[in-house]
């Protein structure tokens, strides 16, 4: 992948860039959660897992590039429920702001039918951590997470992390 030095440009995800975002997201999640998760979710978290989960949530994806052929990152949103499901960037492209600007990107998204939105991450993901609280993420403080997998769920401890997105207005229905 080269490396740029622009503004990465934010985009609704395309089927053409299934195949990218499952990569991406794969190694991404990897490297945030090796040796921080349970071993059953680790195992449970393979390349099928990733790819079939994008492509079920392609339609509330967004996905950052260089103004070309390189994928830098993704976020899955939960519209339904205001979450930031998933935030992964490619690790050539760490440390360019792409983190950023998908999580603001997410955060209007949500702020369409939601005041508050919200997210997990596992406490030792202290890069992600770092990212939340510079945006102004609160940590709400530890949960257990039900992680769904093929032969039911993974109890994962985690931080809840919350932000008003959109100030002084109530939840819009789901």
């Amino acid at each position: 992948m080269t490396r740029t030095s622009s503004a990465p440009v934010v985009r609704a995800a395309e089927p053409a860039d299934l195949p990218r975002i499952a990569a991406v997201w794969e190694a991404a999640w990897l490297d945030g959660h090796r040796g921080r998760v349970p071993d059953e979710l680790m195992a449970a978290r393979d390349s099928r897992h990733f790819a079939s989960f994008a492509a079920d949530r392609l339609d509330t994806t967004l996905v950052a590039d260089n103004g070309g052929s390189d994928l830098l990152g993704l976020v899955i949103v939960g519209t339904s429920d205001g979450e930031v499901i998933q935030l992964a960037v490619d690790r050539s492209a760490r440390g360019m702001g792409v983190g950023s600007a998908l999580l603001e990107a997410a955060e209007r998204l949500i702020a369409q039918t939601h005041r508050e939105a919200w997210l997990a991450v596992v406490p030792a993901n202290a890069t992600a951590r770092r990212l939340y609280e510079r945006s102004g993420w609160r940590d709400a403080g530890p949960v257990v997470h039900q992680a769904p997998t093929r032969r039911g769920t993974v109890a994962v401890p985690v931080h809840r992390y919350v932000k008003t997105v959109r100030p002084g207005a109530a939840d819009a229905p789901g």
